[in-house]
């Protein structure tokens, strides 16, 4: 008898855990621009969490997702165009807001335009120093 009743417990919550689903933060678009030394991206992303109470640490955890390329449904071509030197980014909690265009917020990871030598602008890799994260 005490076995059944582990098998129920334990059949119980394999279906109970199986069925909450986990949200993982990923990248569900992306647009890019290029023009002769100047590289902007613009995302959207859906956050890993029901309410975006910490904007900030979110945005960070944006920007370092884009620069380790691992969203799990776009990857990025670094090779090609380098690193963005502009990151546009709009959050949402869920997919369902995503396609509702309800977003939680949005932001945009920027640096000054290099006007004296417009050759050698800041990118997100090299200078992230030199950029700070606005938001809209």
């Amino acid at each position: 008898m005490k076995k059944t009743g582990i098998l129920i417990l334990l059949s119980c919550s394999i279906i109970c855990g199986c069925s909450k689903e986990y949200i993982e933060m990923d990248a569900i678009s992306s647009h890019s621009t290029t023009s002769a030394d100047w590289y902007e991206l613009d995302i959207d992303v859906i956050a890993d969490e029901d309410d975006v109470s910490d904007k900030e640490a979110c945005s960070r955890e944006i920007i370092q997702h884009i620069l380790d390329n691992d969203f799990h449904s776009i990857h990025f071509s670094f090779d090609v165009n380098g690193y963005p030197n502009n990151v546009s980014v709009d959050v949402f909690t869920s997919e369902k807001n995503a396609q509702k265009d309800k977003e939680a917020y949005s932001f945009e990871y920027v640096t000054e335009f290099n006007t004296e030598n417009p050759d050698i602008q800041n990118n997100i890799k090299d200078n992230p120093e030199e950029f700070e994260i606005q938001y809209e």
